[in-house]
């Protein structure tokens, strides 16, 4: 029976949904209350995991935190919750064998909408990720050598529309993925010059965003003459030179805060209308 009978159905999910995100305690002792109760919060409650890097001591870390009290064995942990994770990002730690393990964790969350692994893509990994039923929105991924085994045309990637590729640098190597998916909007690359830039502006026909993220050094090491030798090559208002990335902008994405790809959009949509005052000046 509903533990509160008398309100709707979207006011007591709203309900609940606060009272987990507000306190992970609260959580954990509403899950005990009944079985109506458990079945209703777990969604809430996985909807969103990072598993990161050992805290020091071997013991992997998890996001939100309250999970780690319930998580020894972490594929088990996924085997039974996975089902309910939407936004997952995989920072593995050294507990974990990349290839098998991450490709089992992977296996067991069908439905994610938004994935971040921040390690190495082997061929196990991206097969796993290309099985998945067309609900990803937003992929980000060490791309490396894994082009061999990307297929655009899978339906995985017909809904995608972010796209964060670490270490993919040669044009040659990625213009055929990269061309054929569909809604792709917004990509982020590793800060470059060259034909890797000028022919993704080009040919990806819908993008509205390119992000060149400089990860390995601040913005205040880049002298302002590399930057703006920049963009006398690649003169696009839709290439932004950004200094984001990693586990804090990925949590500021599924919270809804501004991100990686908010901030740029606001870049661009700037420089349009600087564009056109100039426009109506002249």
């Amino acid at each position: 029976m509903p533990i509160l009978p008398n309100l709707p159905f979207e006011l007591q999910e709203e309900i609940f949904r606060l009272a987990v995100t507000e306190s992970t305690t609260t959580a954990g002792r509403l899950i005990q209350v009944s079985k109506w109760v458990r079945h209703f919060i777990e969604p809430i409650l996985y909807e969103v995991i990072a598993l990161v890097k050992d805290d020091g001591n071997g013991v992997p870390a998890f996001y939100p935190p309250h999970i780690a009290k319930r998580s020894s064995d972490i594929l088990s942990f996924f085997e039974e919750y996975g089902r309910h994770v939407r936004y997952l990002c995989i920072n593995p730690p050294t507990s974990l064998q990349p290839k098998i393990e991450i490709a089992s964790i992977l296996k067991s969350c069908l439905f994610l909408k938004n994935l971040m692994v921040r390690t190495q893509c082997s061929r196990e990994i991206i097969q796993v990720v290309q099985d998945y039923p067309p609900n990803l929105k937003c992929f980000s991924a060490v791309a490396g050598g894994c082009h061999t085994f990307l297929d655009a045309s899978k339906p995985t990637y017909q809904r995608l529309t972010h796209l964060d590729l670490l270490e993919a640098h040669d044009w040659e190597t990625w213009s055929a993925f990269l061309t054929q998916l569909p809604c792709l909007t917004h990509l982020a690359l590793d800060y470059m010059r060259g034909t890797m830039v000028h022919n993704t502006l080009r040919e990806c026909k819908n993008l509205q965003a390119l992000l060149l993220v400089m990860e390995d050094r601040s913005m205040k090491e880049v002298c302002r003459e590399e930057v703006d030798d920049m963009w006398e090559i690649h003169i696009d208002e839709k290439a932004v030179v950004i200094s984001v990335r990693g586990l804090d902008h990925w949590l500021s994405s599924v919270r809804g805060e501004v991100d990686m790809w908010a901030l740029a959009d606001r870049v661009i949509m700037e420089r349009r209308k600087n564009r056109e005052k100039r426009l109506d000046v002249d």
